[in-house]
């Protein structure tokens, strides 16, 4: 990573800020004190230059760091925009893939989007799982899409039984989770597929879905 300014002042990933002329690159170890001591002297000679790019560094770093985990990679929040039952059942999977990696931002955005509390509800209950015990809501079998009358609702199913469905409707040109199916979650604590993990492992209070906690 290389941030440059107007006075040729360049960073990189693993080095120490330097200006003028020094060159920052691949650090020689006996050189290292005299490119510190040349950093330090351009730090205090451009004060705030050397602050700008420091608020930069670590706004990247807070960016960086919204998400729990990054196990299964990222969410596609887009999936929301995509017309008939083949946008609803993608926001579904991706639903998924935020209650597994933790990722309470993308959860709200693809849920319930006009909720302002849900974000901070929803990270203290992903904050609540283990990593491990989250990745097992790929254990839960999405079905095909089915149209209904007011949008479209997919099957879940755990070891190949149907557990109930998730309902989806389409406001304002996009897809979202059913308000009365959020309403459940919201109430409960509980993740559409985290639900059917607490079910299996005993610990689900109250749900969506109705689901024997035995195997």
């Amino acid at each position: 990573m290389n941030i440059h300014s107007g006075r040729s002042t360049t960073i990189r990933q693993g080095a120490v800020v330097a200006g003028g002329d020094a060159h920052v690159g691949d650090v020689v170890h006996g050189d290292k004190i005299t490119v510190v001591r040349k950093a330090q002297r351009w730090a205090f000679a451009n004060p705030l230059l050397a602050g700008g790019l420091a608020v930069a560094v670590l706004s990247g770093s807070i960016w960086t760091g919204v998400s729990l985990g990054s196990g299964g990679g990222g969410v596609d929040r887009s999936v929301v925009d995509e017309a008939g039952p083949g946008g609803a059942l993608h926001t579904v999977q991706q639903i998924r893939s935020a209650e597994r990696i933790g990722d309470a931002a993308s959860w709200c955005y693809l849920t319930q989007p006009g909720d302002e509390a849900c974000e901070e509800n929803v990270g203290t209950v992903f904050a609540a799982k283990s990593a491990a015990y989250r990745s097992r809501v790929d254990d839960v079998a999405i079905g095909e899409p089915e149209e209904t009358d007011s949008g479209v609702q997919t099957m879940l199913r755990w070891e190949g039984e149907d557990q109930g469905t998730v309902r989806l409707v389409r406001s304002g040109g996009r897809w979202q989770l059913n308000s009365t199916d959020y309403g459940w979650l919201k109430l409960c604590s509980a993740g559409v597929f985290l639900s059917l993990v607490d079910a299996r492992s005993q610990e689900l209070q109250c749900g969506m879905f109705k689901i024997p906690t035995t195997s």
